[in-house]
């Protein structure tokens, strides 16, 4: 199985990275439905919810690279 950082990840690494992202988020919204969470703890669980999500969409549609805007090496 190739890993993340190899050039071509096997699916089954893409799966269990997704699937992670996915429990992390029903973990998070099963937190907020405690009415006891002290405001400040609700504030982080919103920031650690936004930042893994921006991650998650990015593992699914990956990042542009120079060669996509027609660009490179150019010196």
């Amino acid at each position: 199985m190739n890993g993340l950082a190899s050039p071509d990840p096997s699916p089954a690494a893409l799966r269990l990275m997704i699937g992670s992202y996915v429990l992390l988020f029903i973990e998070l919204y099963l937190v907020m439905l405690r009415p006891d969470l002290a405001l400040d703890l609700r504030w982080i669980i919103w920031l650690v919810t936004f930042v893994s999500g921006a991650s998650f969409l990015v593992a699914l549609c990956g990042l542009p690279t120079a060669e996509d805007f027609g660009g490179g090496d150019d010196r």
